[in-house]
């Protein structure tokens, strides 16, 4: 047993090793981008096309998260709920009284009526997310690498490993936020109700379609100050009606109605200081960024509740890939090169780092492909 114990430490470590092996990759890769961009443009004035990056990134990343092995709960559930939902018609399925959302079921049916094999759904969530987080970042960040690293190491994308659903909704709002930028409120409504059909608190992105417009002003921060104060005041009788008319299945006992642990906060609060620290760097008449620095207070907020009841934790989800456009930016604007340096390398260690140890001993430690069951 003691042996059997030592080999399992050691391939633990060696499969663990795959998450570094995926983070190095980005940064290796985008290192790699940015210096011949700099060759380019000494020679030929043009930057090398950003697909140089993506797809190589975009292959491996689909590569991990398709052919992931059943180490997550919700991969079980998945697998599961795929099966379930091809014993029955179209129309059986409107009136067979499940609780998943139609978009989510009917997703299903839909690759169920050309295979049998589940793993072709997870490959289609996969690409989704993927090409929906990567094509927003194209569009704009003014640095890819570093924001698919952050959205890899302190992001959604290991996350969509086990809430793939809730991620696919985070998707959805996230490549749809151009009509959030350019403050197309219908267009923005239509968005959000998609993304609904897969995950229903997605709903929660209409009214933010106004709070994360608000000007960057004392007034305004509290105002937004008094609101959360009164929310974590009455944080339990909020739950309270929830439980009664939106989620009856979860009680007291069901799975993340307990408080996250601290651990959790450390980067979203940490964020949130950096940002606030370099306010001075964003514009506060362009839209685009006062949304971006706004959903970083959220972000932080939602965290911060869930420390009470982790589900909160998955409002966040929908706020958190704004801060993968905003760091960057804000680097983009640091004058002394030196210090840029220093606050680049010092985020890079960290992120990868952070995301190794709260990898390790989880539900991802360790990691295996399908195949290796």
């Amino acid at each position: 047993m003691l042996q059997f114990n030592r080999l399992y430490k050691k391939g633990s470590t060696v499969l663990m090793g795959i998450y570094l092996i995926v983070s190095l990759s980005i940064v290796l890769l985008g290192l790699a981008h940015k210096s011949l961009n700099s060759m380019t443009l000494s020679k030929y004035d043009k930057n090398t096309p950003s697909y140089f990056f993506t797809i190589p990134i975009f292959l491996l990343l689909f590569f991990i998260s398709t052919f992931r092995g059943d180490f997550t709960t919700d991969y079980k559930n998945y697998t599961s709920l795929f099966n379930l939902y091809n014993k029955y018609s179209f129309s059986e399925l409107l009136t067979a009284g499940f609780q998943n959302e139609l978009g989510f079921i009917y997703t299903n049916k839909i690759i169920g009526l050309f295979t049998d094999d589940v793993i072709y759904f997870f490959a289609i969530m996969s690409f989704f997310i993927l090409f929906c987080f990567i094509h927003h970042f194209k569009k704009y960040s003014v640095n890819i690498w570093l924001s698919v690293l952050m959205f890899v190491t302190a992001g959604s994308f290991y996350a969509s490993f086990n809430i793939t659903r809730h991620i696919f909704a985070v998707a959805i709002i996230f490549a749809g936020s151009t009509y959030l930028y350019q403050r197309k409120f219908f267009k923005w409504v239509l968005v959000v109700i998609l993304a609904t059909l897969f995950h229903k608190t997605a709903i929660i992105m209409i009214p933010f379609y106004f709070i994360l417009n608000f000007r960057i002003k004392i007034k305004n921060w509290i105002l937004i100050a008094i609101c959360s104060a009164i929310t974590i005041l009455l944080f339990d009788n909020i739950v309270q009606f929830a439980q009664q008319y939106f989620y009856e299945q979860y009680s007291e006992d069901s799975y993340g109605m307990w408080g996250q642990a601290i651990s959790n906060i450390v980067l979203p609060v940490a964020f949130l200081i950096f940002s606030l620290l370099h306010l001075n760097k964003i514009d506060p008449n362009n839209t685009m960024h006062r949304i971006w620095f706004n959903a970083v207070i959220f972000y932080a907020f939602f965290n911060i509740l869930a420390l009470q009841i982790e589900m909160v934790e998955r409002l966040g989800r929908f706020f958190a890939p704004y801060i993968l456009l905003l760091i960057p930016y804000l680097f983009s604007k640091m004058k002394n090169k030196y210090l840029k340096f220093t606050y680049m390398t010092g985020l890079i260690l960290i992120l990868v780092l952070y995301n190794y140890i709260i990898l390790s001993d989880s539900v991802f430690d360790p990691y295996y492909f399908i195949w290796d069951e």
